[in-house]
């Protein structure tokens, strides 16, 4: 009864800083782990299937602010779990396989995004995953499993080979125990020395309305490499799917969208230094001042800067995730001044409303102050 007691009085988790011990490590694939987290301070990971976490982590004097899909299910909510693939050449993802075990200590910020089962009126559903994209769909099924048995669920996941399909165990479960779940999983590339029986190649409309002929009347949830989704996109469009009812995750976990546009403007650089230098004109770039209202801060910036990247560049504790104006995690109180902001798909109409702003697609016009 105490123990029972202790339960029902745990408080939900808040969406700031939350100090977590990892508890275990599970090894999916040679290059994939899951890793399991409790808070320090006990309490409930509610979160919607399909959000993600940032980690902030220290490593060799840097910090590095980057975000996982949670892949366990708020229906358990007393444990979170993220699910990491190395990537080689990565700065994040390869320390935490090599440095965090059970007992390691760490911090993280979320929930955030839009991307969620639960803000989507479904029937039927039609999930679609590539490589770790699978990692929200897995909570997704986790959480219909728990909650909603009954769900008609078509799980699609390509990987590259055999060795390479995340959950191998329990997507088998899945199908095994859920009435109506269906799952199909697709090798790219098995190779002749694995006996794959099941469909091989790449994704096509072909392929997937004989995997799926109903699936105009399903909903459909997709995660994956940038690639994988526009020819998803491509597929659905050409069987006159309509496209009000597919929803896809967009965010950019390893940074690698800012390391497309600094190598873009490294190159860009390097284009102008090698062509005849024009006569000088004195041209007037204006500098404003942005306030840091908790912090009392103050920080300068021109139009032509993107306010999230000068908010990192001055170690300012701010999550951020897709980078695209997609998510909503690097969203701030605006308190005023002047903004304009290209993408703010990831702003409610409630944060529209309160004046909050994405920093990661907006430019500063006038000296600003933020809530931060």
């Amino acid at each position: 009864m105490q123990q029972e007691q202790y339960y029902k009085e745990l408080p939900s988790w808040k969406t700031r800083k939350t100090p977590v011990k990892c508890i275990k490590v599970i090894q999916e694939t040679p290059d994939v782990k899951t890793f399991q987290f409790q808070a320090l301070d006990p309490c409930l990971f509610h979160f919607k299937p399909g959000q993600f976490i940032s980690l902030l982590l220290e490593i060799d004097g840097v910090k590095h602010n980057r975000s996982y899909t949670i892949s366990s299910s708020p229906s358990r909510p007393h444990i979170l779990e993220i699910t990491v693939k190395k990537e080689d050449g990565g700065a994040v993802s390869p320390w935490l396989h090599a440095k965090i075990i059970a007992g390691s200590r760490l911090e993280l910020r979320g929930p955030a995004g839009r991307f969620n089962n639960l803000d989507v009126s479904s029937e039927s559903v039609l999930l679609i995953s590539a490589g770790s994209g699978v990692t929200p769909m897995i909570s997704m099924a986790r959480f219909w499993s728990d909650t909603d048995p009954n769900k008609d669920i078509k799980f699609l996941n390509w990987v590259r080979s055999t060795e390479d399909i995340i959950f191998r165990r329990e997507l088998g479960l899945l199908e095994h125990k859920t009435n109506n779940f269906q799952l199909e999983v697709v090798c790219t590339q098995p190779g002749l020395s694995q006996n794959w029986l099941g469909r091989r190649g790449r994704v096509n409309h072909t392929v997937l309305y004989d995997m799926v002929p109903d699936i105009n009347s399903r909903t459909v949830f997709c995660c994956g490499p940038e690639g994988f989704m526009q020819q998803v996109k491509s597929c659905l469009k050409k069987l006159n799917f309509n496209m009000e009812n597919y929803h896809d995750e967009s965010f950019d976990p390893g940074g690698k969208k800012k390391a497309k546009l600094a190598n873009q403007k490294q190159a860009d650089q390097v284009k102008t230094s090698q062509e005849p230098t024009p006569k000088p004109t004195r041209v007037y770039t204006p500098t404003y001042r942005v306030r840091l209202s908790k912090s009392n801060l103050l920080l300068d910036i021109t139009p032509d800067e993107i306010l999230l990247e000068m908010l990192e560049a001055a170690n300012v504790d701010i999550s951020s995730a897709c980078r695209g104006g997609n998510c909503g995690a690097c969203v701030v109180q605006k308190l005023s001044g002047e903004t304009t902001t290209k993408v703010e798909h990831g702003l409610s109409d409630e944060d529209r409303a309160l004046g909050k702003i994405l920093t990661c697609t907006t430019s500063v016009h006038s000296d600003l102050e933020l809530d931060l």
